[in-house]
Formats: structure tokens, sequence, C-alpha cells
């Protein structure tokens, strides 16, 4: 009888093809095939095979896999080994092998991260990474292994997503719209306890809070009352828009370009535009040197900030942001907070309605005031600075 398209050796070939699969392609071992209505003579193709005991009446056959490779290189079944039928059909993947290989080039991905990563100012970088959800094919890839690079080379002083990707990996396109840009971003929100960005605006905003500008006209910083020293032009002009009481916008370029510092004892830092303007309505050239981020801080921003030589006062809303930016103020200029404490909080709170925390948004501390931070959990609920604009502009008041 000859076997050759019939369903019996169909089926034991099916079932050799799993258990060589699963055995790292060794031609050992024995399969065990179902006998179906399919496969009403597969007890007879087993005794063609040798050293089993069937017979009609079995429901399952007994085949030895190194039977079935001598028996299908007979020059009457094909002349082929088994693996060289199997491949023929479909070609064969040693998966344990290919697991063996996955595996090891995971553990390699891992020693290089934790190897670009180990100075203790990346630890940071180090630690979100393993906190992410990594697939392996970002691990096997190099993905991961260049986002630490990356990382590795923040902040990056004003260099543009150009710059810092030809900087750090040799290519000006690695950080255009990649996986690889898309899992930086990701990482610097964590960084920050914010959502990922989803608008080319909010990528800016926050590439900038680690020095990555992509424009120097793109990045500025609003001013009243603030007088500048460095270059004669930006004396000039703070000088003048000081002396007239209007407010002034400077680009990190021209920071940068006129090495421009602040010249006065104390700063005051808002994160509203609406303060600036309240402020210049009513206070004119009466109102102290005042500094607005407009939400989180811009590399200009801190790049004049960085300037400051007195005391500086610092505050921004009540959320978990105005908390965080003003903690990183604490922090990196010894800042003072500015009407940022509980009891503020709890009296703007009762003057009328306001919004809820935003439910994504990271909790954050307040160091300086413990119990600011407690209050904002307690009652859930925001309170942006607009509402404490006659405190804040007789503050301001020289």
């Amino acid at each position: 009888m000859g076997w050759s398209g019939s369903n019996e050796l169909r089926a034991v070939l099916d079932r050799a093809r799993r258990h060589v699969l699963s055995n790292g392609l060794q031609v050992t071992g024995k399969i065990t095939v179902p006998v179906t209505e399919e496969t009403p003579d597969l007890y007879r193709l087993a005794l063609a095979m040798r050293r089993v005991k069937v017979d009609s009446t079995s429901t399952t056959v007994p085949i030895y896999v190194q039977s079935l490779d001598t028996w299908l290189q007979s020059p009457l079944n094909g002349g082929r080994s088994l693996l060289e039928v199997l491949d023929a059909e479909s070609p064969l993947v040693d998966r344990p092998a290919e697991r063996s290989a996955e595996k090891d080039a995971v553990g390699r991905a891992w020693e290089q991260i934790h190897t670009i990563l180990a100075a203790p100012e990346r630890r940071q970088w180090l630690e979100l990474i393993t906190a992410a959800r990594v697939t392996t094919t970002d691990l096997t890839s190099g993905r991961m292994r260049d986002v630490a690079r990356v990382l590795a080379e923040l902040p990056a002083q004003g260099a543009s997503p150009v710059e810092l990707a030809e900087h750090a990996l040799g290519d000006t396109k690695a950080l255009t719209d990649t996986s690889l840009r898309r899992w930086v971003l990701r990482l610097l929100a964590a960084a920050r306890g914010i959502d990922p960005p989803s608008t080319g605006a909010e990528r800016a905003a926050l590439w900038e809070q680690f020095g990555v500008i992509d424009s120097g006209l793109a990045s500025r910083v609003l001013t009243l009352g603030v007088r500048l020293e460095g270059h004669p032009a930006a004396v000039t002009i703070s000088e003048a828009a000081a002396d007239a009481g209007i407010h002034q916008v400077w680009t990190l370029a021209q920071l940068r370009t006129w090495n421009a510092r602040l010249t006065a004892d104390e700063v005051y830092v808002c994160e509203n535009p609406t303060v600036i303007q309240a402020a210049e309505r009513e206070l004119g050239a009466q109102c102290r040197p005042l500094v607005c981020t407009e939400g989180q801080p811009s590399e200009a921003v801190r790049k004049l900030m960085s300037t400051a030589r007195g005391t500086v006062h610092w505050r921004g809303d009540f959320d978990w942001t105005g908390l965080r930016t003003t903690g990183r103020a604490c922090a990196e200029l010894d800042a003072t907070p500015w009407l940022m404490d509980a009891a503020t909080y709890r009296e703007a709170l009762g003057r009328g309605d306001s919004e809820a925390l935003k439910s994504a948004d990271t909790r954050a501390e307040s160091p300086w005031d413990p119990e600011l931070a407690q209050a904002l959990k307690t009652s859930g609920r925001a309170v942006m600075e607009e509402r404490l604009i006659p405190e804040l502009v007789e503050c301001l008041r020289r």
C-alpha cells in the first residue's frame, strides 16, 4: 500500500512536526497519534514502521520518531529524512534555540542599558525604564539601548532634537516621528509625573523641561518690571519696558545671545499671564520684578532664573503641577514659596466654585508646607492663581 498523500501519513507528520519543534529538532522519542474516521488504516502504517504493537482496534497509535525517520529514508517512501520532509513543507524553526537566543539578547540589552545609565545622576532613568512595560522587541531591536543613550545626554543645554539625536546616536533623524521619540517622551513625562504629550505644543514644552529646544525663538519668558544686564540691547529694552510699566517677552535666543542676567536683589515668579496683565494694569512701573512661566517653566524661564542673585519668590496654581514646579524651584533655585501655603489655599477655596484636580495627574508633595499637599488631597479641588490676584498684586506693589 502506498502511503504518500494519505491521511494517515499526514496525521503522523503533523504530530511529528509538533514533537521536533518542541525538542530542538531532535529525531528522538515517541509520538502518539489518535485514530480517527479519516485515518482508519493508521495502525497499518505504524506496523510498516515496525517496533509497535497495534491492531485494528487501537484508538491511538504509538510511533517511534527514529523509526519514522528510517522509514521515510527508504527509497520506497521518498528517500528523505523526517526533517527534510517537514522542512520542505514548511521551514522548521528550533524554538528552544530561538527562545534561548532571545533570552541572551534580552540579557545583553539590559547590560547595555545598565552600563549607559550607571552614573548616579542617571539612575532615575534606569529606574523609569525598569518600571516601564518594555517589550522583548523593544530590547532585542536595540530601541531601549538608544533610548538610554538619548536620556544619558539630558539635560541638553539648549540643543535641538536634531542635535541631540546626532550627538547621542549619530543619526539626525532618530528623534523625528518614531517609536524611539515616543519612548523618550513617555519616560520624560514619567519623570515629571504627567501624562505623555499628545500635541506638538505639549511635546515642545516637555522637551524644554530637559533642555531640548526646537528653536531658540519658540522658548520664551514673559516679564514685568524686570531690568537686565549684559548686552546693551538687553539693558536698553528691559529698562525702557520697566520704566514704562509694560510687559516684555524675551526669547531664549535673545537671552543667550545677549548674555542677559537679572539685576534685582529679589524677583517674583507666577504661573499665569493674567497675573502679569493685572499687575501691569494696577501697578505699572511700580511693580516689583515679576516673571511669568506661562505654565510649565520653559528653557527661557530656567535660563533667566538661573541668573537670579537674590531672593526668588515662587508660586503656581494650587494643583499638583503647581506643587511640583514650586518644589523644583525650591530645590534648584533655593526659592521661597510665595503665598503657596495651606492657609492661603483653604481661604481661596472657600471663595467659590473650583475645578477638580486632574485624576490623571500624579500627586505631588509640598515639603515647605506638608499640610498644603494634604489639603489638596482631602478636598480634591484645584485653585487657580487668578483667584488670588488682589493679594498677588498687593505683594507686588513697590
